[in-house]
């Protein structure tokens, strides 16, 4: 719901009292008269105090617009719009809701005596967050820059390294209160404009009172807001999101978070880091098979434990077998209750090592696992194979590049177990069948989740799940496959190669 436009008024007196109607109880508001030199002037410039930088204001704009005043005898708006310009940027604002918007971020505003017009400039006076090292991306090789919580930096890092004029720039604000600056990114001759369509018209139908992170827009523009799996990727890297544009993605920016949304983004490219980029090409894929294999460690290796050894021993080999068992007497609880015990304990020191500070948190983790693992098996409450399934599970769960498909992992896992300890194998099976089955059901902004293993040719599967030698990649990085809201989930629009 957009707001109700409030023309400006030609008195500036009476500008004033409307700016002073909407921060009623804002002790924040600076209200000054702009002309020390002629108190008639009749021009007052007005700014939250906290966001503007008031030594530059006092020292730059104002002694400058003063100067210029007692110069020239012209009228008075001509001379303050001539010093304005002459300083900055300055934008011409027609209404009030524009005017309260500049003014809630960073902008000073001058009113001036008998004009309809409002004359804002920027002028930032907050401190920001610095460029750092990404916090959950980090890279043995390559650009070490991450994003912050200023919208602003975050754009400059992206175009310093695009210098392409097809890369555009599309402004939103989203919160009906907070205002929130939402950016989309694509390159022209590579996004593809249903996509940009759709996606443009999903963030056009947000409503919300206030934006806080760009989490919310993640739920708001995915297509299945019940699936465990993410279907957007984000991102704190700028050189990541240069590599998704130039693949033809579209990247939503918001103000106040480090973390950039790609889309439409795939269920394998939640699986390769943006350091693959950066390694010679066989030892990427030899670490992207690792981590297909670490994948399915993560999902399976409890509840697979738990099938065999409950209803499948004849399937275990007969030494491995007897040290199970061995292991296995004199425990109380079933294996089920067993895995339970130890996951649940896991994910708790998960979790303290992520809440307390830093250096204490890592001290937590490491040494309250070795205890619990060591103090469980003595007691004879869990035996020693199932603390190091676990311990291997937790392990390759670190593998997975994506934390937001991490954590999906760790659910799936639980009742994984349960199907595990119901019926075996087959319910094992019937969990995958179905996990399979849901990942098929998925798209993102209308592109197969699963993208490509829909399509037939091999040489494009290939490609896509593997890296190949720098100079055949080009086009083959960029193809993705659409689908067609308007038909039947089988028919797809014609699939799309970029040189």
């Amino acid at each position: 719901m957009e707001l109700a436009q409030e023309p400006i008024s030609t008195s500036a007196v009476l500008n004033l009292e409307r700016i002073k109607e909407r921060y009623t109880e804002n002790e924040l508001l600076i209200i000054r008269d702009l002309c020390h030199t002629d108190s008639n002037c009749g021009a007052f410039i007005v700014y939250l105090t906290i966001l503007v930088d008031e030594k530059r204001l006092n020292q730059q704009i104002i002694r400058k617009i003063n100067v210029d005043l007692l110069q020239y005898s012209g009228p008075v708006e001509k001379t303050i719009l001539t010093s304005l310009y002459s300083l900055g940027d300055v934008k011409v604002l027609l209404d009030m809701d524009e005017v309260v918007s500049h003014i809630a971020d960073a902008n000073f505003v001058i009113f001036i005596e008998g004009n309809a017009e409002v004359y804002a400039m920027n002028l930032p006076g907050y401190e920001t967050r610095a460029v750092e090292e990404p916090q959950l991306e980090l890279n043995v090789r390559g650009p070490r820059e991450g994003f912050t919580e200023d919208l602003q930096k975050n754009l400059g890092m992206v175009f310093r390294r695009m210098k392409s004029s097809n890369l555009k720039a599309k402004m939103y604000n989203l919160g009906q209160e907070s205002q929130t600056k939402v950016m989309i990114l694509y390159l022209a001759n590579r996004a593809d404009t249903e996509v940009l369509k759709e996606i443009s018209r999903r963030i056009e139908s947000i409503h919300l009172n206030a934006l806080v992170d760009s989490t919310q827009i993640e739920e708001l523009i995915q297509d299945s807001n019940f699936s465990p799996f993410p279907q957007i990727l984000n991102t704190e890297r700028p050189d990541r999101v240069i590599t998704a544009v130039n693949r033809g993605k579209i990247v939503i920016m918001t103000d106040g978070t480090p973390n950039a949304l790609i889309a439409p983004s795939t269920f394998f490219e939640m699986l390769h880091p943006s350091e693959d980029l950066y390694e010679r090409f066989y030892f990427a894929n030899f670490m992207r098979f690792i981590r297909i294999i670490t994948l399915f460690i993560s999902l399976f290796g409890p509840s697979l434990y738990i099938a065999l050894t409950t209803f499948h021993l004849e399937m275990i080999p007969t030494p491995l077998m007897m040290t199970f068992l061995s292991a296995k007497a004199g425990i109380p609880f079933p294996t089920f209750i067993e895995a339970l015990i130890m996951e649940v304990s896991f994910e708790v020191l998960r979790e303290a090592s992520l809440r307390l500070p830093r250096v204490v948190g890592q001290s937590v983790s490491i040494v309250g696992a070795l205890i619990i693992g060591e103090a469980a098996v003595q007691s004879g409450i869990v035996s020693r194979p199932m603390v190091i399934v676990v311990a291997m599970t937790g392990i390759a769960s670190f593998t997975v590049p994506s934390f937001s498909t991490a954590i999906s992992l760790r659910i799936l896992r639980f009742p994984l177990m349960f199907l595990a300890a119901l019926s075996g194998m087959f319910g094992l099976s019937v969990g995958m069948f179905l996990i399979i089955f849901h990942l098929c059901s998925l798209r993102s902004c209308g592109v197969l989740f699963l993208d490509p293993l829909g399509s037939k040719e091999w040489k494009y599967i290939l490609k896509k799940v593997f890296l190949l030698p720098v100079k055949y990649r080009n086009a083959s990085q960029h193809a993705v496959v659409l689908v067609d809201s308007s038909k039947s989930q089988s028919d797809y629009f014609p699939r799309k190669e970029w040189d």
